[in-house]
């Protein structure tokens, strides 16, 4: 995720200070999960509405884990607002539109990608393809930006994405080979 997260940012001209907020958020989208009990993070089938409550609480613990650290400053907003939706329906806040960092945004997603093209115990990971169409349906509802969607979507189907997942993040090395 740091590597989508940060190819993006840079496709699209950030800042290296925003590209490197993208790249620790990457890491760091999801740390408020390590409060959240595996028996619900682990489940293999449908959560239920108490679970989703209890899931959801992740960004705002993540957000307070990050504390005031100065490193974390551009961090925070990524890991809060990961799950805000354009249209306002996401969470934690109900944020829509434009009051969604845009460090949010981008995160938010390559996050979908990723869930979406990763095993998981309630489903088998989907293809890329798949996985881009599912996030153009989502900008289609109103839930992503399209303008975001769309790069996304050019860079992993022009093949940027797939040479990342052969690389080592933290070394730069190409770590293998995906046929």
């Amino acid at each position: 995720m740091a590597a989508y997260a940060a190819t993006l940012g840079m496709h699209l001209g950030l800042t290296t200070d925003e590209v490197g907020a993208l790249r620790r958020g990457g890491y760091l989208h999801d740390i408020g999960k390590v409060a959240i009990p595996d028996s619900v993070l682990q489940k293999a089938g449908p959560l239920t509405a108490d679970e989703f409550e209890i899931v959801k609480q992740h960004t705002t613990i993540g957000d307070r884990l990050c504390g005031n650290l100065r490193l974390l400053r551009m961090v925070r907003p990524i890991v809060r607002c990961h799950h805000e939706r354009a249209d306002g329906s996401g969470y934690p806040d109900g944020l829509g539109g434009e009051d969604i960092p845009l460090l949010a945004q981008i995160m938010g997603v390559v996050d979908v990608y990723d869930a979406l093209t990763t095993d998981r115990p309630y489903r088998p990971a989907l293809s890329a393809a798949e996985a881009c169409a599912t996030l153009e349906q989502e900008a289609d509802r109103g839930w992503r930006r399209a303008d975001l969607v769309r790069e996304f979507t050019t860079l992993c189907r022009t093949g940027v994405l797939h040479r990342l997942e052969t690389l080592d993040v933290a070394t730069g090395r190409h770590v293998g080979h995906f046929e």
